[in-house]
């Protein structure tokens, strides 16, 4: 099952309220760093539950069949948006999760250049392995995700360099770090100016709670390749994800005057600007991912509704968040989502237009 693309989550909190001018923060919490960064890979296990060893596993292709060789980004999530892993895909386009939890999981597969892959998968009673062959549709070729597809310093990169990094994603693929790290550190030795090798490093120092090492790796990406959209990207959630929206506002500007159509860099700029309390700006950037992407995060009416609740439209708000349930009935926030809107009564305050914008 295919569904809209959206950006990595954490586990969800909402706020318990019935007035309706706190239903906006509810949704900030339930999308969380919703933009933020990939944590430490860590194994979800809810008190007595009984566990079994459990593998998910399977590969990624276009959908003509080709191999995209690296920078195949693919996580795990649980039920609640909790993230459990995060990896690139070898560069044969394999992949595997194991050790977790038995119960549903949502995986979610994106690569530069092409639509994000999102797939709910349940271990069936008795089954220990489920297998997923991802084909990721091309986007157009206008679009600006293409062109953040290929860095230019891949190209300049030395031949030993680019060994290093061809070793290091198979590392990380198999959650080795320490030799990811390792391998990663010599292609950049070799080739300072490597944008993605210092990208690729930056997640492994995150990973390894380090984040002013890979905010460092990112500058120096961005720096060494400014036409490396991944880069302004990745920072840009990564200070969101640390509310250093001041920070991230003129770098994914910068990144977005280079690609105006780049709907990851709008999303970006959206949650910035809301961070900031300029609503206006926020609704606009967010107006604009639904322009450039065909299929928009899922999450992204939850996003609308905020910036509308902030401007005391009710009505619109309410519009969003029936558009997210539309969209997602069974989703991971739709449960969440309905009892906001039961505990602060907005269905009756959009049923009273005339109080709509009191």
């Amino acid at each position: 099952m295919r569904s809209a693309p959206h950006s990595r989550p954490v586990l969800p909190r909402l706020a318990h309220s019935s007035r309706v001018c706190l239903l906006c923060l509810s949704f900030v919490f339930v999308l969380g760093a919703s933009s933020g960064q990939a944590q430490q890979p860590q194994q979800i296990t809810p008190p007595n539950t009984p566990s079994r060893t459990i593998r998910i596993q399977g590969t990624v292709r276009t959908s003509e069949g080709a191999r995209l060789g690296t920078g195949v980004k693919v996580r795990l999530e649980g039920e609640d948006g909790h993230l459990i892993f995060e990896r690139p895909a070898d560069s044969d386009g394999s992949f595997y999760f194991e050790g977790m939890q038995e119960r549903r999981y949502l995986l979610v597969v994106a690569s530069s250049g092409f639509e994000t892959h999102q797939e709910i998968l349940e271990f069936p009673e008795g089954v220990h392995v489920l297998v997923s062959n991802v084909a990721l549709i091309r986007l157009p070729k206008d679009s600006a995700d293409a062109a953040a597809a290929e860095s230019r310093s891949d190209s300049m990169a030395p031949k030993n360099a680019r060994k290093e990094f061809e070793k290091a994603s198979k590392e990380l693929a198999a959650q080795d770090l320490e030799k990811a790290k390792a391998d990663l550190d010599s292609a950049i030795k070799l080739y300072p100016c490597y944008a993605r090798a210092q990208a690729h490093l930056a997640t492994v120092l995150e990973t390894r709670h380090d984040p002013s090492g890979a905010e460092a790796a990112l500058r120096k990406a961005i720096g060494c390749d400014p036409d490396y959209l991944s880069s302004y990207i990745v920072l840009g959630q990564m200070l969101n994800d640390q509310k250093r929206f001041a920070e991230s506002v003129p770098i994914l500007e910068a990144a977005e005057r280079r690609s105006p159509s780049s709907w990851q860099l709008c999303y970006q700029l959206g949650v910035a600007y809301f961070g900031l309390e300029q609503y206006t700006k926020a609704e606009s950037e967010y107006r604009k991912v639904l322009e450039f992407n065909p299929s928009p995060p899922a999450e992204l009416p939850l996003r609308l509704a905020d910036v509308y609740l902030k401007a005391k439209d009710y009505q619109k708000a309410y519009s969003e968040m029936e558009q997210y349930l539309k969209s997602e009935p069974n989703g991971r926030f739709a449960e969440k989502v309905r009892g906001i809107m039961r505990q602060t009564k907005v269905s009756r305050v959009a049923n009273q237009p005339q109080a709509a914008n009191q």
